[in-house]
């Protein structure tokens, strides 16, 4: 990492899960347009993947934001944790079909990959053709919280588990310039409920599979949220956004004070 001496005209980004917190993904989005700097292709796993694509799509940073915190999409997260149970994603399919009607990878405007985690084989699959929707829905399928999705017989659930930074599809396809974007920094609740037990096992996972693609990209932003962010504080979305943009500024700053 930190490899970069100058501020490219093109990049490309690794875009990691982390719910809400991803919303930090938005904010570094906006910053790079504002610097005219072209972004060749994303790659993302869980809300990365759901961000990605939308932006991939030619959604600008404002209207993904716009989407992300009206009342329909926080309408789907709503959860009594104390009843059990498990969210359908019929809903955010439906946000799928209005954003991206043609449902194929190809009629993207920017080159996008996604990662998910096969529950038969136990390992992580990157998707770049096939099922759109599907494919973006099983990478942000939270254990626990969402159903698994199944595309061509398997069943398939949050692309985080295994790869929550999937950077090699991009180094495979010679894109160059990556950023990589961790929204997974941050401090635990101090809470011992459920819903917050269950959360810190899952970031203890994915931090263990992020560290070694984090050192592969070109450039990191990683703001360490001092405060406490959940998974699903869907509603704390535009105090993220602004951490998101005021941390891709102090890269670009820093990248041209060398």
């Amino acid at each position: 990492m930190n490899k970069l001496n100058k501020l490219p005209k093109k990049v490309s980004l690794v875009l990691s899960g982390g719910g809400a917190r991803g919303a930090m993904h938005i904010g570094v989005l906006k910053v790079l347009e504002e610097n005219n700097i072209k972004i060749e292709a994303i790659s993302g796993t869980s809300m990365g993947a759901i961000i990605g694509v939308l932006y991939c799509q030619g959604i600008s940073p404002d209207k993904i934001l716009d989407i992300m915190t009206n009342n329909s999409f926080l309408g789907l997260f709503k959860y009594n944790w104390e009843k059990g149970g498990i969210l359908s994603m019929k809903k955010i399919k439906s946000i799928f079909k209005k954003h991206l009607p043609h449902n194929d990878f190809n009629q993207l405007k920017i080159p996008f990959f996604c990662c998910a985690t096969n529950l038969d084989s136990g390992e992580y699959n990157i998707f770049n053709s096939g099922d759109l929707h599907n494919s973006v829905l099983a990478s942000a399928s939270i254990p626990i919280v969402f159903k698994p999705i199944e595309i061509n017989g398997k069943l398939y659930i949050d692309g985080g588990l295994f790869n929550n930074l999937p950077i090699q599809p991009l180094i495979d396809n010679g894109f160059q310039n990556i950023i990589g974007v961790h929204a997974d920094n941050y401090k635990h609740s101090n809470k011992n409920d459920t819903r917050d037990i269950a959360e810190k096992v899952f970031a203890n996972i994915l931090k263990r599979n992020v560290k070694p693609n984090l050192e592969k990209c070109d450039y990191v932003i990683e703001p360490f949220l001092e405060k406490h962010y959940g998974t699903l504080d869907f509603k704390k979305m535009n105090d993220l956004h602004k951490i998101g943009y005021k941390a891709a500024n102090e890269l670009i700053e820093q990248i041209q004070s060398n």
